[in-house]
């Protein structure tokens, strides 16, 4: 009689099926946005053999699909890393005013830092031809923050 109860519950196998789901997609979505991570870090060094770097072309290369699919998906971000950015995490002096930020945080910045380049190459035509803003520093910022997140994770 004490788990009368539990054959009012329909569907077990089916919500047992769901977070099995849940379990594998969190996975393959932190596997995901690894893979992400990297091949934009690859990005950046593909540019890096060049003599004069084409801003576009390497905007074209960056992408964020992965993280802005997690985020509209919540995935949780601290299932790749756990806890807060501290100072031995960080290896270049500029990052230090990053440090107390965690996984999510880093992701999310990110991505924002792409959506924007990208909204800037879409309203200017080309990011080459932009004078106002210093193209070149938010690129490099955005890179030691793609540094920064894999130096933290890595640890």
């Amino acid at each position: 009689m004490a788990i009368d109860w539990l054959s009012g519950v329909k569907d077990i196998t089916g919500l047992i099926s769901t977070l099995g789901n849940l379990i594998k997609n969190n996975r393959a979505t932190g596997d995901l946005l690894l893979r992400e991570l990297h091949i934009n870090i690859k990005a950046f060094e593909t540019a890096q053999k060049s003599e004069l770097v084409h801003y576009d072309k390497l905007l074209d290369l960056i992408k964020n699909d992965m993280i802005k699919k997690a985020r509209q998906d919540h995935f949780a971000f601290q299932t790749i890393k756990a806890g807060t950015v501290k100072e031995n995490h960080v290896q270049d002096e500029r990052n230090k005013r990053y440090i107390g930020k965690d996984c999510a945080w880093l992701f999310k910045n990110i991505d924002e830092k792409i959506e924007d380049l990208q909204n800037q190459k879409k309203y200017h035509g080309s990011l080459n031809r932009i004078e106002s803003t210093n193209i070149a520093l938010q690129f490099s910022n955005l890179f030691y923050k793609m540094k920064l997140l894999t130096e933290f994770i890595s640890e």
